[in-house]
């Protein structure tokens, strides 16, 4: 019996072929689930879909805000401060500039420690209050 060596040469470049592609598809697959942990931070982040900074900026901001005398409230959105603590604690720490009844722009700092109870990240019912220090 004689082997077609033209044909099995064939077959083993086909198969070749087939595997690169697969290894070439499993490389791009594993380097995109690299660069989304990269980008979310932590593990912890991406699997139990806990708030970023900018979520609990936003909810500190939504406490703060009726603790002001003035409704024209500007905050320095990129200069605030993250801390996280025990399990779900975040601290928050930035500054709020105002308008005082003469026109005068008054300058408060705040310091908003807040505590996660899961669900959406952007409903304040979501979250409580832990502490809030304001000082001008």
């Amino acid at each position: 019996m004689q082997k077609n060596y033209v044909k099995d040469k064939a077959v083993k470049k086909k198969m070749a072929k087939r595997y690169a592609w697969m290894a070439i598809v499993l490389f791009i697959a594993f380097a995109a689930i690299i660069a989304k942990f990269a980008l979310a931070g932590s593990l912890e982040d991406i699997v139990s879909g806990m708030p970023s900074s900018d979520d609990v900026y936003q909810i500190a901001k939504d406490y703060v805000r009726p603790t002001l005398r003035s409704p024209e409230a500007q905050f320095s959105d990129s200069e605030y401060q993250f801390g996280k603590k025990a399990d779900s604690i975040y601290v928050i720490r930035s500054a709020v500039t105002t308008k005082g009844d003469g026109g005068q722009e008054q300058k408060t700092n705040f310091e908003v420690t807040l505590k996660y109870n899961g669900g959406d990240k952007s409903d304040q019912k979501n979250w409580e209050l832990i502490n809030i220090k304001e000082d001008d």
